[in-house]
């Protein structure tokens, strides 16, 4: 089993070089930070943790803190994990899940005072998201994916969930659309000020007014069994629709075989387009979806290195982007039908 002296033989660093990495004491230049890192994957080595936290160090731990929904997590999800975890992993750091509700304030606190993260990576970020000024009173280093409604002076990456919805309205408008449907999550999650949800409506809404078209909106949990429902509710209350915008993929898979089992065609008959659906969701449907979503592994490994970037003393100030999708057409859009 490889030990910290080797890591600093082949990095041909002193075996105090590589304690800082790893604690993060002292500030350590990118090319030795690169070589100690390049090191410990060589040699398979794995840091002791709990020694580094006995003797007084950090912990090498940064949490993920990532609300469980009703079916667990979807591709899309799955992706934005994955990928924060490797990051974490390339910097030096062990990454921890934790499933926790956005405002279920009290489990974060116990594992906060617990002393077992060096910082913490938000998601599902609501726009009033009451995390973020316990974070900030606890006085833990934390990025997030997503943003609050004022997020002026914190750290993120984001999709400009303002721009998919205009997109994805102007999309529709060019095919001659006139009445559309935005499926969201559920009202829970629109009450609560989810920030996907909500700015991909309220985009949604403001496009299609100014381009004269109807716009509805409905709201399904995320359950293929919930999708069916919707398709019975939007057949009921709005017959002239021809195109569904959704942020909502496991509804949309329910709906997609709801419309199959009464002879709707798509996209002949129903026109669907996917907002920050997932290269892999987007292709579980046939026909596949089209889709504008920005690359949501590079976003999650982009928030994990301005987590550690922060971890390291740099000033955080500038760790802000914002991430334009492109409008990817796969076969589930169309002319309307007349």
């Amino acid at each position: 089993m490889a030990t910290m002296a080797d890591v600093a033989r082949v990095a041909g660093v002193s075996r105090s070089t590589v304690s800082y990495v790893l604690s993060g004491t002292r500030p350590i230049s990118d090319v030795t930070r690169e070589k100690i890192i390049r090191a410990m994957k060589d040699l398979k080595y794995t840091p002791n943790v709990l020694a580094q936290g006995l003797a007084g160090r950090r912990t090498g731990i940064i949490a993920l803190i990532f609300p469980l929904g009703e079916i667990g997590f979807n591709l899309t999800e799955f992706e934005y994990i994955r990928a924060a975890s490797e990051q974490a992993r390339d910097d030096g750091y062990n990454l921890l899940l934790w499933p926790f509700a956005a405002d279920d304030i009290e489990e974060i606190r116990k594992v906060v005072n617990q002393g077992l993260v060096d910082g913490v990576v938000l998601m599902e970020v609501l726009t009033a998201d009451e995390r973020v000024p316990f974070l900030r009173e606890a006085d833990i280093p934390f990025t997030m994916i997503g943003r609050t409604a004022d997020p002026r002076d914190l750290a993120y990456v984001d999709t400009d969930f303002e721009a998919s919805g205009s997109k994805a309205v102007e999309h529709l408008a060019k095919l001659g659309h006139t009445e559309i449907g935005f499926l969201a999550r559920s009202q829970a999650d629109l009450d609560a000020g989810h920030g996907p949800v909500v700015r991909t409506r309220d985009a949604v809404l403001s496009a299609a007014k100014k381009s004269g078209i109807r716009a509805h909106v409905f709201t399904a949990s995320p359950t293929f069994p919930a999708g069916w429902d919707v398709f019975e509710e939007i057949r009921r209350t709005a017959p002239g629709l021809t195109a569904l915008l959704e942020i909502n993929e496991p509804a949309t898979l329910g709906l997609m075989a709801a419309a199959a089992e009464r002879g709707i065609r798509i996209p002949q008959d129903l026109s669907i387009v996917a907002v920050n659906a997932s290269e892999g969701a987007a292709q579980m449907s046939k026909p596949a979806l089209t889709s504008l979503s920005p690359s949501h592994g590079d976003m999650a490994r982009l928030a994990v290195k301005y987590l550690v970037r922060r971890l390291r003393g740099e000033d955080y100030s500038s760790f802000q982007t914002l991430v334009v999708p492109e409008l990817i057409e796969r076969g589930s859009t169309a002319v309307a039908s007349s």
